[in-house]
């Protein structure tokens, strides 16, 4: 039995979402169930992402909005194995204020969630799955397609004060590309319950990693970024490397075969598999004759992308979810031929929306 009644049909349910910059998915908090009103704007729930919580208690299409209050376009369909599935409440005696608001209620049964319209990119999707009646032997399984992280089964132990993964909430990360996302609810033990959803649009941090070449003046080079890669921006999203010998040439080398650490011209190479290069760089700095390490080479990786800086940059730059990793080279004519060359060390990103 994966439900609380007796009766169960199937139902379908519309829910609209919202109208974001492009670049940014959309933030939202959703409470279900009409047991109890939703929590107030000062309540973050697990993740902490404060804002309006929006209110679902009917099957009817329903108007959302996002964390400000702002009416957005996303629309939510959902199918439940519950007759009405959106009733179910119970008066857990540990629950208090907005977390009894949130968790005391919800739907009933089986359901799938499936959101469309939403700006492509990575999402955190925090679902709740606390059943207040019987917590400690009701277990409910989350299940979001597309996710790298598993299904979780939530349950087993009653509010002890706080959130907790797989006692009150799932956590799942899913990279958004086609506008959608799913998530599906079902009875792990006993009954399932769902008592709300938020989503929180993130950018996964780039990672350095392996190990510079010690130029031929004794400095490291050292890879940073700033901004953010987007698929669909036009810039802000500056590769660099600084601590390389000045007025040299360069060039970023990028691709998406991984990770590796292989001996390279003296150095090591950082980037798996094909290698592509970007334009010509110069990596500026102390005028000549003077030789130092105040040169920097710089990179806008979104205009590269987007075609407005030349060059013929790899299509996948401007994939959203592409894992890429990039090394920059350059010429060191203070080491001998073939090694006359310079190398940083590596930078991983993930190619925004």
């Amino acid at each position: 039995m994966n439900n609380r009644t007796t009766l169960a049909v199937v139902g379908a349910f519309a829910l609209l979402f919202g109208v974001p910059a492009p670049a940014h998915g959309q933030a939202v908090n959703l409470d279900i169930g009409s047991f109890n009103p939703a929590p107030s704007n000062a309540y973050g729930g697990a993740p902490g992402q404060v804002g309006f919580w929006n209110n679902v208690t009917t099957v009817a299409a329903t108007a959302l909005s996002d964390t400000a209050g702002a009416a957005t376009s996303v629309v939510l369909t959902s199918t439940s194995t519950n007759f009405n599935p959106f009733t179910f409440g119970f008066d857990n005696p540990l629950t208090t204020r907005d977390d009894e608001l949130l968790l005391d209620g919800g739907c009933d049964g089986d359901v799938t969630l499936t959101f469309t319209g939403l700006a492509n990119g990575f999402y955190d999707v925090y679902t709740y799955a606390f059943a207040p009646d019987l917590p400690g032997a009701f277990f409910t399984n989350v299940f979001v397609p597309g996710s790298l992280d598993p299904m979780q089964a939530v349950g087993g132990s009653d509010w002890t004060g706080i959130h907790l993964p797989g006692i009150t909430f799932a956590q799942h990360r899913v990279l958004v590309t086609n506008a959608s996302l799913q998530i599906l609810v079902s009875v792990a033990s006993g009954a399932a319950t769902t008592n709300g959803v938020q989503l929180i649009p993130v950018n996964p941090t780039p990672v350095v990693h392996c190990s510079a070449k010690l130029n031929s003046l004794g400095c490291l080079p050292a890879i940073a970024s700033s901004g953010t890669s987007s698929a669909s921006a036009t810039g802000g999203f500056l590769v660099t490397a600084a601590n390389v010998r000045n007025r040299k040439p360069g060039i970023l080398l990028y691709g998406i075969g991984g990770r590796t650490a292989l001996p390279f011209q003296g150095g090591t190479l950082c980037v798996g598999g094909a290698l592509k290069r970007s334009i010509v760089l110069d990596s500026g700095g102390t005028a000549l004759p003077a030789n130092d390490c105040s040169g920097v080479y710089s990179l806008d990786v979104n205009a590269f992308a987007a075609g407005t800086l030349g060059g013929s940059p790899a299509s996948f730059l401007q994939d959203p979810g592409t894992i890429v990793n990039c090394q920059y080279w350059g010429r060191d004519d203070g080491f001998p031929a073939p090694d006359n060359t310079t190398l940083s060390n590596a930078l991983e990103f993930v190619v925004g929306a």
